[in-house]
């Protein structure tokens, strides 16, 4: 999504990138605002914002965001620095550690999860 970044712009904070249904990245990213995951991702997500990952979205990366909320397939670790949300769709496979975790009736899980807020304020320092 191109945008002006002259007077009367969208702040960094309101804006939304979408790797859509159909589309494979690879490497690390690095971005602000949302992040909406349709397709596929592999690598690493660094955010001190939002990931949605659809229920279509495939990503397999070590993720490190301020609130990650998934419907689709997440392969490998999830540290979110404010809250993690797993829609009934969301399939799991690697360790979570966030202080807020929401996990609704459906999801699939399989790794640890850790929600001490110190622990995860070390990791984020560390990265």
């Amino acid at each position: 999504m191109w945008r002006w970044r002259g007077n009367g712009s969208v702040s960094e904070e309101d804006s939304t990138s979408v790797i859509d249904q159909g589309c494979e990245l690879e490497g690390r990213l690095r971005f602000v605002g949302t992040l909406v995951v349709n397709g596929k991702f592999r690598g690493e997500l660094l955010s001190s914002d939002t990931l949605l990952v659809g229920e279509t979205g495939q990503v397999e990366a070590e993720v490190q965001v301020g609130t990650a909320i998934v419907s689709g397939q997440v392969t490998g670790s999830l540290l979110a620095r404010e809250r993690v949300e797993l829609r009934s769709s969301a399939r799991i496979f690697g360790d979570i550690m966030t202080p807020i975790l929401v996990l609704e009736e459906g999801v699939v899980f399989d790794g640890r999860c850790k929600m001490r807020g110190d622990e995860i304020a070390a990791a984020q320092k560390s990265s």
